[in-house]
């Protein structure tokens, strides 16, 4: 079976320790083209609205819920309001250290249907870009 590789993920987290270590995992697999990284919801959201069209949108955002500014949860409800973003093939996958039962709850009615837990691990990642429906 060849190996997907996706075009573009967008990191939103707001430890700078953290998003090197994630880009870290993320580069040795070889998976992704590009990485965008944005320290807070509100930065990733105006990354978003400056791309021209769906077809630009990244195919992965793994997204913080503890974030200064915008944190995850309100980041995925602007998210979710964003018309071409429901055009896009983006999978949002939340990255956090919570086991909270009501952030969960949370998480699973905006719409996340998988969380990891951190650090983010190299097969956990593998597995997330293989569950992805399409090599984008």
């Amino acid at each position: 079976m060849p190996v997907k590789k996706i075009k573009s993920i967008l990191l939103i987290e707001d430890d700078e320790i953290t998003n090197f270590l994630n880009q870290t995992v993320i580069e040795e697999t070889g998976l992704v083209d590009q990485i965008i990284v944005a320290s807070n919801g509100m930065e990733g959201l105006a990354y978003l609205q400056s791309l021209s069209g769906p077809e630009a949108y990244p195919s992965l955002i793994l997204l913080d819920i503890n974030m200064p500014v915008l944190d995850g949860f309100s980041f995925l409800e602007e998210f979710n309001k964003l018309s071409v973003a429901k055009e896009a093939a983006t999978r949002v996958v939340v990255l956090s250290t919570s086991t909270n039962a009501s952030d969960i709850n949370q998480m699973q009615a905006l719409g996340i249907q998988r969380h990891l837990a951190k650090p983010l691990s190299e097969q956990d990642f593998r597995e997330v870009v293989n569950e992805l429906p399409n090599p984008l």
